[in-house]
């Protein structure tokens, strides 16, 4: 099943560099979890929220990858 607010960290409804922004102070800097973390900060599909989905989301907004995974 497909999580549709997947990449959505900051729960505006739409996927953009606020939520890499997002993602990075959760990550660096002790700011507040995704709601739900692991079905909106798992952007990679890996099971867990780590830099690397940072790195997925800038791939997809910036260099055209692909979209969030379900």
């Amino acid at each position: 099943k497909c999580f549709a607010n997947r990449g959505n960290a900051n729960g505006d409804g739409t996927v953009s560099v606020s939520d890499v922004i997002y993602f990075g102070n959760y990550l660096f800097k002790g700011g507040p979890s995704p709601i739900p973390e692991l079905l909106v900060g798992d952007v990679n599909g890996d099971g867990k929220v780590t830099v690397s989905d940072v790195v997925y989301l800038i791939n997809y907004l910036f260099k055209g990858g692909p979209p969030p995974s379900c």
